[in-house]
């Protein structure tokens, strides 16, 4: 007959068989789960494949978003961690990213260029659109549920950008644009690369998602398309 203490050691075995089969099912739901479960259909999506463990969706304007699960950081995290790659015409960028579950998506040491068609996707509410290429060295970008913020920079090559209202091209100087996160806010200021002095637009963000735009006269000259004269000042929700 066995003991009391045989009694609880059958049951903790039991209990990790337990938690070791469910742990290898969920593993399994993921490894096999197709990709389309994340990525249902959006305008900016040309097509989706893969898994969410590892898998690919095209973007409007030719680039491919690739991701591999990263198991160890997803459960230290408590969230859905990956590295990701995005790759395509004047497109080579890279990071690592965080989805949690309330909807906040977190990327980390995001670097290398990207073709602008990419904010199409990322920010289709954009009242632009934009022909160059970026450059991108961001420390952290977080958006959606919980702190909002941007850690970074970025520069461009000189292209050209037009209002989706309407009007035809404007050439667009190379810029320099940086995000600095510091305490509750973070503050985002566009001048020429040439002239990083010149402020054209600043805005801050705040982790709740507020968001104060400010036009100064010279970037309503270099960036009409915005659609902010200068002097303006825009407040918003993210």
């Amino acid at each position: 007959m066995p003991t009391l203490g045989e009694g609880s050691g059958a049951r903790r075995s039991i209990i990790l068989f337990a938690l070791i089969g469910i742990g290898a099912y969920l593993l399994a739901l993921l490894v096999t789960m197709p990709a389309s479960v994340i990525f249902r259909d959006a305008t900016w999506r040309t097509g989706v494949a893969g898994t969410v463990w590892n898998g690919e969706v095209g973007i409007a304007g030719g680039a491919t978003f690739a991701w591999h699960m990263a198991p160890l950081r997803s459960l230290t995290s408590l969230a859905f961690a990956a590295d990701w790659k995005a790759t395509g015409p004047d497109t080579d960028l890279g990071g690592q990213m965080l989805q949690h579950l309330g909807g906040r998506t977190v990327l980390d040491h995001v670097s290398g260029s990207a073709d602008a068609s990419l904010l199409r996707a990322l920010q289709p509410n954009l009242p632009f659109t934009c022909n160059l290429t970026l450059q991108v060295e961001m420390q952290r970008i977080a958006s959606g549920g919980g702190a909002r913020m941007a850690d970074g920079k970025v520069t461009t090559d000189p292209g050209s950008c037009r209002a989706k209202s309407g009007g035809g091209p404007v050439a667009v100087p190379a810029l320099l644009i940086t995000a600095e996160h510091v305490g509750d806010r973070t503050t985002i200021r566009v001048a020429p690369s040439a002239q990083r002095l010149k402020t054209l637009m600043t805005a801050v963000l705040s982790e709740d998602g507020a968001l104060d735009i400010a036009m100064t006269p010279e970037g309503a000259a270099i960036l009409p398309f915005v659609g902010l004269p200068g002097g303006a000042r825009v407040q918003g929700q993210m």
